[in-house]
Order: structure tokens, then C-alpha cells, then sequence
């Protein structure tokens, strides 16, 4: 399947800022699961490229004079194969994926969830369906500094939550599972085009586990960046001087070109 895909991310300050540095993971990599025909990031600053320890690839930019606001624009078309995740993709080895972080600790109440369910494929798509289940998915809930277990105690939140208790569970019970940022197309077009889900280490292969969504495939998926959690895999996280109070905008559609939506 041939997606389109354009995110357009707007900081607002109520103040010039003067100096900003900014790691921007909005470029899609090539893998078996997706091919990438073309892609484009528009920003104000300079720019170069690297790629961090996670593989992920990452946009540096540094901008050294006064603005109001600083507006990102990444687009281009990605064609999904459809092919399962298989091998280890990643610089480190599996385990890596089972150390907790600030995110992902589980507490007390996390841990007695995770133990109900089995190291496996089967067991794994059980808690998912849990979490999904009762934890609603409610906007504006949460905020990106809220960890797995405030979001369970809220019983409420995003993508990014559900993500992080599904992967303090994991971790929990042995299972490395790492964090994934991205794009998921859908046929209704109020569905929130950017995304977070899951990959779990079973046997020798990834698996993906959309907590949100329920889903055990990512037949949908425009995977970004990998890491331990939200802050290794943030679509865009930096440094400014000055600039006060700031608002951020984010819109992103996400389109099949031969059928609309």
C-alpha cells in the first residue's frame, strides 16, 4: 500500500527565542516492512544529519537567530510490503529493551497486572486487550511527562500511555519490548494520523502489539523512531534560549493516494 504522509509541527512563543538547537526524528528509515520513494523535512535553521544509538534517524537544527516561531514540515510517500517483523533490526541486543526508565517503572499495581500474564504471543495480546480495556483513551488526559503508573492510576490517557504500561509490563515479566513513534493511516478521517504502539521481543523475532488499536500487525504503520520510551523516540526534542511561554501545533494526515482516504 502507497501512503502519503504530511506533518506540519508549529512552536508559538510569546517572546523572540534566540538561539534553538532541536533533534528532529521525523524521517522514516527503509526496512523490509517499508520502502520510502520519496521525503522531504522543511525547517528555518541548519541542518545535518546522524543517526543516534537506537538507529533511528535524526535531523540536527540549529538556528542562531531571533524568531517568534519555528515551524517543521516533513512529507513524502512510503509504500508498506506487508512483510511481518522478523529479525533483530537493532544496534543492541534484545535485552537492552528490558531496563525501565523514569517512563516505565512499574509500580506496585503494574506488577500485579503484568504477572496474570504469560511470557508469549498469546499472553502478550491478553494484557493489550486489558489495557485497552480499562484504561480509556481520552485526549488531553495526560501530558508527555506523565509515567505507566500515573496513567494507570488515571485509568486514562494516549497512545504514548498505553504504550508505556504495556511496556513496564513486559519488561516486568522478562520480555524486552521497546517504544515506537509514527504515522497509522485509516479510512476515518478523524483518526490522530501521528502515533505511538509497541514491538516485543518473542522467540527470535519483533512483534508489534498497538495497544490502542488492538492490533498484532502493523499492516497500517509508518514507523519513525525506536527507543527505551517517548523521550528516545519524540519526533522533535531540543534546546532554546528565551522565547517565554510556548504553544505547540501539530496536524498530520495521513492519505492512500489511489483510494482518498
Amino acid at each position: 500500500m502507497r501512503l502519503h504522509i504530511r506533518h506540519e509541527t508549529r512552536y508559538s512563543y510569546e517572546a523572540p527565542v534566540s538561539d534553538s538547537i532541536q533533534y528532529i526524528r521525523l524521517t522514516p528509515r527503509n526496512t523490509p516492512q517499508q520502502r520510502i520513494h520519496d521525503w522531504h523535512l522543511q525547517s528555518p535553521g541548519d541542518t545535518s544529519q546522524m543517526v543516534d544509538g537506537f538507529g533511528n534517524l535524526v535531523t540536527v537544527m540549529t538556528l542562531d537567530k531571533a524568531v517568534n516561531e519555528i515551524v517543521l514540515t516533513a512529507e513524502g510517500i512510503v509504500d508498506l510490503t506487508g512483510k511481518p517483523l522478523t529479525k533483530d533490526d537493532s544496534p543492541f541486543p534484545p535485552a537492552v529493551f528490558l531496563r525501565q526508565t523514569q517512563l516505565t517503572e512499574a509500580d506496585n499495581a503494574l506488577k500485579a497486572l503484568a504477572v496474570q500474564y504469560s511470557a508469549n504471543k498469546r499472553g502478550l495480546i491478553r494484557l493489550m486487550k486489558h489495557l485497552r480495556e480499562h484504561v480509556e483513551f481520552m485526549p488531553g488526559a495526560t501530558t508527555v511527562t506523565h509515567t505507566a503508573s500515573e496513567a494507570f492510576k488515571l485509568k486514562a490517557g494516549v497512545c504514548q500511555d498505553h504504550t508505556h504500561m504495556f511496556l513496564a509490563c513486559c519488561r516486568h515479566i522478562g520480555v524486552p519490548a521497546r517504544y515506537v513513534s509514527g504515522y497509522i493511516h485509516s479510512s476515518n478521517a478523524a483518526h490522530v494520523a501521528t502515533h505511538a504502539w509497541a514491538e516485543a521481543w518473542i522467540g527470535q523475532n519483533w512483534q508489534t502489539f498497538d495497544v490502542v488499536n488492538t492490533l498484532n500487525v502493523a499492516e497500517s504503520h509508518i514507523k519513525l523512531a525506536v527507543g527505551l520510551d517517548y523521550r528516545d523516540a519524540a519526533p522533535v526534542r531540543g534546546v532554546r534560549a528565551g522565547g517565554g511561554m510556548e504553544q505547540m501545533e501539530t496536524r498530520a494526515w495521513v492519505t492512500n493516494p489511489a483510494g482518498g482516504q
